[in-house]
């Protein structure tokens, strides 16, 4: 009886310590094929309310990962995470050792950015969004084909990789295999996109 009072206990504590982390805001956020002629490559608005040096760009990703490293995200996922973002059976993440990395506090920035800039972007195959503040670089990419998506479900892709990867001292991507394939995540400012062969 002590045992399963003190384990509540124990467990209560710890889940009220990593609320405020996992309480970001839910968004509604889309994601599908183009179809169509895809129109020049663009950036994604920056909010009037942005931070001096918040930027963002378009790149093309230019440093091959492998497949075989990535974990399926639902192992890692706690219960209440997966009620407020939008994971797919078939997304996955890996998290990699950066030095320098970046620091938490402006990947925060970022998602925050991106989730405030309402945002609709096509997103030609093989390119990036590139979203820049202070140490941190996140990314957006489409790996196989022309896609349609918001900023809202970028944001929540984001806001993912944080809460698994940057708030532990790492960078990382997760990476949706379901067309249309994409990949997400944050570097350190400057570093080479990230990219899986998933096509």
């Amino acid at each position: 009886m002590k045992v399963s009072f003190l384990t509540t206990l124990f467990l209560s504590v710890a889940l009220a310590l990593e609320t405020p982390v996992l309480e970001r805001r839910a968004r509604a956020g889309t994601l599908r094929k183009f179809n169509g002629a895809a129109p020049p490559p663009r950036a994604a608005k920056v909010p009037s309310s942005a931070p001096a040096g918040y930027k963002t760009s378009v790149a093309t990703a230019n440093v091959k990962l492998s497949v075989d490293s990535l974990t399926p995200a639902t192992l890692r996922r706690r219960e209440d995470q997966v009620e407020t973002r939008q994971v797919s059976a078939s997304d996955f993440f890996e998290c990699y050792n950066a030095n320098p990395a970046p620091r938490p506090q402006d990947c925060d920035v970022i998602v925050d950015q991106v989730s405030s800039s309402n945002d609709l972007l096509i997103v030609s195959a093989s390119s990036c969004l590139v979203f820049s503040f202070g140490t941190c670089q996140a990314f957006f990419c489409s790996l196989c084909t022309t896609l349609t998506t918001d900023t809202n479900f970028i944001a929540d892709q984001l806001d993912i990789v944080d809460a698994l990867c940057v708030e532990g001292g790492q960078t990382g991507s997760i990476v949706g295999e379901d067309a249309p394939q994409w990949d997400a995540g944050f570097t350190y400012a400057g570093a080479g996109l990230p990219f899986y062969d998933v096509c």
